[in-house]
């Protein structure tokens, strides 16, 4: 195993001996046999471990283990402990997704801080199968059939080499310590049905079924490269750039494989599948149409598409409301803020009240940002900007002219004008003054 073990990272080139690696480690089968081929390969490595606090005293179990294991071995440890379950309520987003989103948010803070080059997981080859078997079942392209790669950016994965069975031997044999997470007997998620209920049934037909996903895998990722290398040199006789417009020929429709590679294409600009397919419908009879993503503009002209960065005309001001009503010209309109000293007794859509209490009387509005977040009024979570105009149905232009009010003395955002307050600045029942907003 350890043989396998460096023979892997070596072929390859997963990180130089002079690297530290920052090792993931969660106290289970996996990460404990990878931290221990790791002990006996003399690499310098920190281990890093993330209590989510979902199985309580089991969670802290896993930490003690992880925490005595490299006492013993003298290694540099460092852990943190999350409010998984409030993450997840306040992004709207899964258990799973808040979890993952901040272990590596915070492994990549841990490993920047620390000089380490590299983050290892411990995902093996039935990881692979069962991320491939996800993929395909919910949908996917090529790059969904190459599974999990043994390197990506600064992750490492150094147990790629082995399967399940091949870890629990060499934990049994060693007599490695670790804990199982009782969790992972359920079957509430895709990845427990898939692990549980398919991979089984799969090994019956073929023993060797997990390994020939996993070598599957290695060959798509290599004709993934080649596919890559072919797009490449298509774009360059499809695709030309002049002042900072790209026209896309569109002799490239007669081609046979005409949605993968305008896909390839029209996603650099954040245009999606249905886009594409759309393009590909309209493009005899429908020119001078126009198909928009968050990004950019693909118009469809006499013998090009031609994609250009979406401008808007960006606004920022800051001001102070005093006593009188201020006034306030933007790309929206004109705009009004006035303070009241009494709760409106009928309260009309065609204005937003404030708590100006809690807002205080200085302000900064300005044209939304992609990423901008806030509450919305009823909402307990943060929802992104965008996010919140596509659930309304708020078509492209008017998104462009969207306002945001932000508090000078919280620096947060406290309406989004003309349609909504966040719901922390709402009026309270003895809220004795009022920013009222018309426009």
């Amino acid at each position: 195993m350890l043989i396998s073990f460096k023979k892997f990272i070596e072929s390859n080139q997963l990180f130089q001996n002079s690297d530290k690696i920052l090792l993931t480690i969660s106290g289970g089968i996996d990460s404990m046999v990878m931290l221990d081929l790791f002990i006996k390969s003399n690499t310098k490595i920190a281990v890093a471990h993330c209590n989510f606090g979902l199985r309580s005293n089991e969670s802290d179990g896993d930490e003690r283990l992880v925490f005595d294991t490299c006492k013993k071995n003298n290694i540099e440890f460092f852990t943190i402990k999350f409010n998984t379950k409030s993450f997840a309520e306040e992004n709207k987003i899964s258990i799973q997704m808040a979890a993952r989103q901040l272990r590596y948010d915070w492994f990549n803070k841990i490993a920047l801080e620390n000089n380490c080059q590299f983050i290892a997981t411990a995902h093996h080859q039935n990881d692979v199968a069962e991320t491939m078997l996800i993929n395909i079942t919910r949908g996917t392209g090529m790059s969904g059939l190459h599974g999990i790669l043994p390197k990506k950016n600064n992750i490492i994965r150094p147990l790629l080499f082995s399967n399940k069975a091949e870890i629990t031997h060499y934990a049994n044999e060693h007599n490695i310590d670790f804990r199982e997470d009782s969790s992972n007997k359920k079957d509430d998620y895709w990845r427990n049905k898939i692990r549980h209920l398919v991979i089984p049934k799969l090994e019956e037909l073929n023993t060797n079924a997990v390994n020939n996903f996993y070598l599957l895998s290695k060959k798509i990722s290599t004709d993934e490269i080649l596919l890559n290398e072919r797009i490449n040199e298509l774009k360059s006789q499809f695709v030309k750039t002049s002042n900072n417009l790209v026209y896309i020929n569109l002799e490239i429709m007669q081609h046979a494989a005409v949605t993968s590679l305008l896909f390839s294409i029209l996603s650099e600009y954040n245009m999606n599948e249905t886009a594409v397919l759309q393009i590909i419908e309209n493009h005899q009879n429908n020119s001078g149409i126009i198909f928009e993503s968050e990004t950019h503009e693909a118009l469809i002209d006499r013998e090009f598409i031609i994609i250009r960065e979406r401008k808007t005309d960006e606004f920022h001001q800051t001001f102070l409301i005093g006593k009188t009503i201020q006034k306030m010209k933007t790309p929206i309109g004109e705009i009004s803020f006035e303070i009241m000293n009494e709760k409106p007794s009928i309260f009309s859509k065609d204005f937003l009240y404030l708590n100006i209490e809690k807002t205080g009387n200085e302000f900064i509005i300005q044209t939304w940002q992609h990423g901008m977040r806030f509450k919305p009024l009823g909402m307990n979570g943060n929802k992104l900007v965008s996010d919140y105009l596509i659930d309304k149905k708020i078509n492209v232009f008017e998104k462009q002219k969207c306002m945001v009010l932000v508090s000078k003395r919280t620096n947060e955002i406290v309406a989004l004008i003309p349609y909504q307050i966040s719901n922390d600045y709402k009026l309270g029942k003895d809220s004795k003054s009022v920013l009222k907003i018309s426009f």
